[in-house]
């Protein structure tokens, strides 16, 4: 009986000391998850913190567009023209730039994969869409464009929307039957796409060179060919010079009139000539509609962009003999970025990338053979912000067959 007392003892006691080692065990185990969860914590705060930095630097950059824009009525791509330096360290990026939109996007050594971006498609630099991030996954989403406003010239990296997964199904038995045909695309394109255009060599073009709109059609309208429309910009020029170079007749004071009354008729005779110039310009001020045919059409069915020039457009010019300035612009262009203006080589036009025609349409319409007619409305007359005869571009068309194809709106901005 002792003996199987001790034995039933020794049981007891290893049981207690295997239980005892399991539960030591647990604990470090425990122990080292805890550890764990507060280093993935802390990790994941401070990955948060560099995110809302990264963040603010995009809304910083915001504000210095928005500024940029109210200068010079378009966006630009260039940080440095800025003055802008993020402060997280993160690799800001331009997207693209127009007159109407902006994008960029952010990236940082702690934040990977996650990408940061901000979209402003608004006018006037206002939006309200804010910088966000999200897992990139090296594909190429363009960001939807609001109503009215122009899609961005290049898209920026953003991650795949997440859907669920969905079940293999099994392959549809052979059919003898004949596709289903579907009906073709529309023949114009119901969205107007606005890209930037390249900058000029041309120093003169850039500083005679503003951006469109600003004004709408007026009420008279008329239709002339390239040649037409510089003949019309030569005879207006040339009678505006005459209205402003024109000087103010004299008023001869009767010797029986008081001071305040000669006074009075000076003044009246003042605002007499004053009105001269304004009533010029409201007889003269018209909407023109520019028939320019096109060369060299190019269809990228890629990126569904057709390309194509046109001739310069000959613009007015006067001579100064009293300085050595030479030949110099004598209307104001309102026409950046399509239109570059200079005096020796007139109006220029360079739409890189502007019309963006889909393949069923470029091919219905046959972009490549048929005659291309780009349809440009320029409105010339007078401007508050311009002493001389304005030119300012309010719309174009692109027109294949006679018929449009795409469209680009200075209003629409």
């Amino acid at each position: 009986m002792a003996l199987e007392s001790r034995e039933s003892t020794n049981t007891r006691g290893g049981s207690l000391a295997h239980m005892a080692r399991g539960i030591g065990r647990a604990a470090v185990g425990a122990i080292a998850l805890l550890g764990l969860t507060a280093a993935l914590g802390a990790q994941g705060a401070d990955k948060a913190k560099v995110a809302e930095a990264v963040k603010a630097d995009l809304t910083k950059l915001v504000d210095l567009e928005r500024s940029w824009f109210e200068k010079n009525r378009t966006f630009t791509t260039d940080l440095r023209a800025l003055g802008f330096a993020p402060t997280s360290g993160a690799n800001v990026t331009m997207a693209y730039a127009s007159a109407r939109s902006w994008a960029a996007n952010a990236t940082h050594a702690q934040l990977q994969p996650t990408t940061c971006f901000i979209v402003v498609s608004q006018p006037g630099g206002v939006s309200n869409d804010r910088p966000f991030c999200s897992e990139s996954t090296g594909g190429a989403v363009a960001a939807t464009p609001q109503q009215g406003a122009a899609a961005p010239a290049r898209v920026a990296t953003q991650a795949p929307v997440k859907t669920a997964q969905a079940k293999p199904v099994a392959p549809p038995p052979t059919s003898t039957r004949r596709p289903v045909r579907r009906p073709a695309a529309p023949s114009v394109p119901t969205t107007v796409v606005e890209l930037p255009a390249r900058a000029p060599s041309s120093n003169a073009a850039l500083m005679s060179t503003r951006a469109a709109g600003g004004v709408v059609d007026a009420a008279v309208t008329e239709a002339v060919t390239p040649s037409q429309f510089t003949e019309r910009l030569n005879a207006i020029v040339a009678s505006a010079l005459d209205v402003s170079n024109a000087k103010m007749p004299d008023v001869a004071r009767d010797p029986y009139e008081s001071t305040t009354e000669y006074q009075a008729r000076v003044a009246q005779a003042y605002a007499a000539f004053q009105r001269r110039e304004t009533e010029f310009y409201a007889r003269n001020t018209r909407t023109y509609v520019v028939s320019i045919p096109v060369k060299g059409a190019k269809y990228d069915a890629d990126r569904e962009v057709v390309e194509f020039t046109v001739d310069p457009i000959g613009l007015p010019t006067a001579r100064s003999f009293s300085s050595t300035e030479g030949a110099r612009l004598s209307v104001a262009c309102y026409t950046r970025p399509y239109f570059w203006c200079s005096p020796e080589s007139g109006m220029q036009y360079d739409g890189t990338d502007l019309w963006r025609i889909p393949r069923a349409t470029a091919r219905s319409a046959d972009v490549l053979n048929a005659p291309l007619t780009l349809m440009a409305r320029f409105v010339v007359g007078r401007r508050d912000d311009a002493r001389s005869p304005a030119v300012s571009l309010v719309s174009m068309e692109l027109q294949a067959k006679g018929a449009a194809i795409s469209r680009w709106d200075s209003t629409a901005r």
